[in-house]
Protein backbone atom coordinates (compact mmCIF):
# COMPACT_ATOMS: atom_id res chain seq x y z
CA UNK A 1 0.00 0.00 0.00
CA UNK A 2 1.46 3.53 -0.97
CA UNK A 3 1.21 6.22 1.74
CA UNK A 4 1.90 9.45 1.48
CA UNK A 5 4.60 11.79 2.87
CA UNK A 6 3.15 13.58 6.31
CA UNK A 7 0.24 11.23 6.58
CA UNK A 8 -0.80 10.06 10.27
CA UNK A 9 -1.20 6.72 10.02
CA UNK A 10 -3.37 4.52 12.73
CA UNK A 11 -2.89 0.20 12.58
CA UNK A 12 -5.03 -1.63 14.76
CA UNK A 13 -3.84 -5.47 15.77
CA UNK A 14 -5.37 -7.96 18.30
CA UNK A 15 -3.26 -9.89 20.63
CA UNK A 16 -4.25 -13.73 21.50
CA UNK A 17 -4.18 -16.75 24.00
CA UNK A 18 -1.10 -18.71 22.53
CA UNK A 19 -3.21 -22.06 23.94
CA UNK A 20 -6.37 -21.41 22.92
CA UNK A 21 -6.32 -18.61 20.29
CA UNK A 22 -9.09 -16.80 21.22
CA UNK A 23 -8.60 -12.51 21.77
CA UNK A 24 -6.96 -11.91 25.19
CA UNK A 25 -4.92 -8.37 26.58
CA UNK A 26 -1.18 -8.88 26.66
CA UNK A 27 0.27 -9.01 29.78
CA UNK A 28 1.59 -5.41 29.33
CA UNK A 29 1.45 -3.25 26.77
CA UNK A 30 3.02 -4.26 23.13
CA UNK A 31 5.93 -2.64 21.97
CA UNK A 32 6.35 -1.21 18.20
CA UNK A 33 8.93 -0.29 15.77
CA UNK A 34 9.14 0.72 11.91
CA UNK A 35 12.08 -0.13 9.82
CA UNK A 36 12.96 1.35 6.59
CA UNK A 37 14.34 -1.13 3.79
CA UNK A 38 16.98 -3.13 4.86
CA UNK A 39 17.96 -1.36 7.63
CA UNK A 40 18.33 -3.47 10.82
CA UNK A 41 17.42 -0.39 13.53
CA UNK A 42 14.10 0.88 13.98
CA UNK A 43 13.82 4.12 13.07
CA UNK A 44 11.26 4.82 15.48
CA UNK A 45 9.18 3.41 18.33
CA UNK A 46 5.71 4.57 18.38
CA UNK A 47 3.64 4.49 21.31
CA UNK A 48 1.52 1.63 21.67
CA UNK A 49 -2.65 3.06 23.03
CA UNK A 50 -5.40 -0.10 24.13
CA UNK A 51 -8.83 0.55 22.95
CA UNK A 52 -10.69 1.39 25.60
CA UNK A 53 -13.34 -1.26 26.33
CA UNK A 54 -11.97 -4.14 24.24
CA UNK A 55 -10.50 -7.31 25.01
CA UNK A 56 -6.99 -7.90 23.26
CA UNK A 57 -7.34 -4.70 20.95
CA UNK A 58 -4.64 -1.75 20.16
CA UNK A 59 -3.53 0.72 18.14
CA UNK A 60 -0.36 2.56 17.23
CA UNK A 61 -0.41 6.00 15.26
CA UNK A 62 2.54 7.66 13.89
CA UNK A 63 3.37 10.52 11.86
CA UNK A 64 5.29 9.63 8.03
CA UNK A 65 7.04 12.87 8.39
CA UNK A 66 10.59 13.87 6.97
CA UNK A 67 10.74 14.91 10.67
CA UNK A 68 10.45 11.37 11.66
CA UNK A 69 12.73 10.21 9.44
CA UNK A 70 10.60 9.58 7.00
CA UNK A 71 11.63 9.73 3.06
CA UNK A 72 9.69 9.28 -0.24
CA UNK A 73 10.54 6.48 -2.35
CA UNK A 74 11.28 4.16 0.39
CA UNK A 75 9.61 1.39 2.46
CA UNK A 76 8.66 0.19 5.91
CA UNK A 77 7.52 -2.59 8.07
CA UNK A 78 5.64 -2.26 11.10
CA UNK A 79 6.53 -4.77 13.85
CA UNK A 80 4.72 -5.54 16.94
CA UNK A 81 6.06 -7.48 20.18
CA UNK A 82 3.51 -8.77 22.95
CA UNK A 83 3.74 -10.97 25.51
CA UNK A 84 0.42 -12.70 26.61
CA UNK A 85 0.31 -15.12 29.21
CA UNK A 86 4.34 -14.57 29.16
CA UNK A 87 4.78 -15.86 25.99
CA UNK A 88 6.66 -13.20 23.70
CA UNK A 89 5.48 -12.95 19.86
CA UNK A 90 6.29 -10.76 17.06
CA UNK A 91 4.32 -9.99 14.07
CA UNK A 92 4.06 -7.83 10.72
CA UNK A 93 1.51 -5.78 10.92
CA UNK A 94 1.97 -3.92 8.21
CA UNK A 95 4.62 -3.01 5.33
CA UNK A 96 3.82 0.08 3.17
CA UNK A 97 6.05 2.33 0.60
CA UNK A 98 5.85 6.15 0.65
CA UNK A 99 5.69 7.97 -2.04
CA UNK A 100 5.38 12.19 -2.48
CA UNK A 101 2.26 12.28 -4.65
CA UNK A 102 1.65 15.84 -5.95
CA UNK A 103 -1.97 17.25 -5.60
CA UNK A 104 -4.42 17.44 -8.23
CA UNK A 105 -4.17 19.97 -10.56
CA UNK A 106 -7.84 21.41 -11.61
CA UNK A 107 -8.99 23.18 -14.64
CA UNK A 108 -11.34 26.07 -14.55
Amino acid sequence: MARRMDETITLDFTTHNPDTGQVQDADGLPSCEVFEDDTDAPMITPAVVKRAGKVGDYRVTFVASDANGFEAGKSYNVIITAAVNFITAKARISSFALGSFAPPHFKI
